[in-house]
C-alpha cells in the first residue's frame, strides 16, 4: 500500500478561486482527507470557468481533485454549526474568505481555537489579517499591480511603461505555496510544542518576494541597471539562452564561431563579459538568425549552455521528460477523463500525487453532516 505523507490529517476547507484551493488540493495530494465546503446553490464559482467541456469546468478540476465535498449555507445558523462540527475534527483549516467574514459567521481561529488548542487555521487574503487595507478586496490581477510587480515587468520590456495584461494568476500560486510550507512549518511546531497556529498569509506580501531585488534596489542611491535575459529569434521562432557565469559564455564562444575569445582577457573574466555583452549578444543573434530554435537549443546544450526553446502548454503535455518524472496525473470527472499537473516536489517516501477524482457540489453531505443535511 502507497504511503503518503499527511494520510490520517483531516482538512476543513472553506477556500474558493485559486489560491486557497491549490494550497488545499497540495494537502490533499500529500495524503490529507480534505472536505471541500462549498456555497449551496453554484458552489465555487471556479465550477462556471472555461473551458468547458459537456458542461463540466476544467478550470474547476486541477485546483481541486482529490477532496470531497460538502454544500453549506454559511449565512444559516445550520449551515454555520454543521460547519463548525467539521472543524471540531480538523486538524488543518484553510479559508481565503475576506478578513472578518469567516468571524461573521462564527467560524474565526478565536471562536473555533478555543476549545481546539492544536488546530492549524491558516487564512489566505489580499493583504493580510491586519493592517489598514485588511479589509480591501484584492484578487490576483489587483495585487499584480499594487506590490509592484508590474510596473517592474513593465520597466523591463523597454517600452512606454504601458502595464502588462494580467492573464496568469502568479500572485495566487505563490501565496498558495507560501501557505502550503507555513502549514508544515505550523504541523512541526505543534509535534515539537503541542500547540496549533493561526497562519496569516497574504497575496500581497507574496507578490512582493518576487520582485525582492527591485525593493532592496529602490532603497539605493544609485540607480541599478537590472540584469534582464531577452530572447534570441532564430529563423523559425525564439530561444532563451541564459549567460549567467563565465562558465557558461566560455561554453558559448565556440559554438558560435569564436572560439578565441576563451583565452582572450577582453572575454573569460567577469569583468570582461559584462563589458563586452553587448558584442557577445549581438554574435549570439546573428548565429542565431541562421538557425531553427530546436538547432539552437540543441547545439547549446550539447556545449553545456543552458538554452531553451519557447514551447506552449499543448506541447509540453506531450514531453516525454514531463511524461517520464509523472508531471501529469489522469483525473475522472463524471464521464470525462483528462491531465492535472502534480505537484513539483516528490517525496523519496511517500505519494504525493492527485487523487484521481473530482467530486460533484455537495457530493458527500450525507457521508458528513447527515442525511437531512
Amino acid at each position: 500500500m502507497t504511503v503518503r505523507p499527511l494520510d490520517g490529517l483531516f482538512v476543513a476547507d472553506f477556500t474558493s478561486t485559486v489560491a486557497g484551493p491549490w494550497c488545499t488540493r497540495m494537502l490533499a495530494d500529500c495524503g490529507a482527507q480534505v472536505v471541500k465546503v462549498e456555497a449551496a446553490g453554484d458552489g465555487d464559482i471556479l465550477r462556471h470557468q472555461p473551458p468547458l467541456k459537456d458542461g463540466l469546468s476544467l478550470a474547476y478540476a486541477p485546483y481541486n481533485c482529490g477532496k470531497e465535498s460538502v454544500s453549506l449555507d454559511l449565512k444559516s445558523a445550520e449551515g454555520s454549526a454543521a460547519a463548525r462540527k467539521l472543524i471540531a475534527r480538523a486538524d488543518i483549516v484553510v479559508e481565503n474568505y475576506r478578513p472578518g467574514v469567516m468571524k461573521r459567521f462564527g467560524l474565526d481561529y478565536e471562536t473555533v481555537s478555543k476549545d481546539h488548542s492544536k488546530l492549524i487555521y491558516c487564512s489566505i487574503s489580499g493583504f493580510g489579517q491586519t493592517g489598514a487595507l485588511a479589509g480591501r478586496a484584492a484578487y490576483a490581477p489587483l495585487v499584480h499591480a499594487y506590490s509592484g510587480f508590474d510596473s517592474v515587468f513593465a520597466s523591463l520590456q523597454g517600452g512606454d511603461g504601458t502595464p502588462p495584461v494580467c492573464g496568469v494568476m502568479i500572485a495566487d500560486v505563490v501565496a498558495a505555496s507560501y501557505a502550503f510550507g507555513a502549514i508544515q512549518t505550523a504541523l512541526v511546531h505543534r509535534e515539537r510544542h503541542g500547540l496549533g497556529s493561526h497562519v496569516d498569509v497574504s497575496l500581497m506580501e507574496s507578490a512582493m518576494s518576487l520582485v525582492a531585488l527591485q525593493y532592496q534596489a529602490a532603497q539605493s542611491k544609485k540607480p541599478v541597471t537590472p540584469f534582464v535575459f531577452e530572447p534570441i529569434k532564430a529563423s523559425d521562432g525564439y530561444v532563451m539562452i541564459a549567460l549567467v557565469s563565465v562558465k557558461t559564455y566560455l561554453g558559448v564562444y565556440p559554438v558560435i564561431g569564436h572560439p578565441e575569445w576563451s583565452s582572450d582577457l577582453a572575454y573569460n573574466t567577469l569583468a570582461g563579459t559584462m563589458k563586452n555583452r553587448s558584442r557577445i549578444m549581438a554574435t549570439i543573434e546573428e548565429w542565431a538568425s541562421g538557425r531553427t530554435a530546436e538547432e539552437c537549443e540543441r547545439l547549446m546544450s550539447e556545449a553545456g549552455v543552458p538554452c531553451s526553446t519557447y514551447c506552449s502548454p499543448a506541447k509540453q503535455l506531450a514531453n516525454p521528460h514531463l511524461i517520464e518524472r509523472g508531471a501529469f496525473q489522469n483525473v475522472q470527472a463524471g464521464e470525462e477523463s483528462f491531465s492535472v499537473l502534480n505537484p513539483p516536489f516528490k517525496l523519496s517516501t511517500g505519494d504525493c500525487t492527485a487523487k484521481p477524482f473530482v467530486s460533484c457540489p455537495g457530493e458527500h453531505n450525507a457521508k458528513y453532516l447527515g442525511p437531512s443535511t
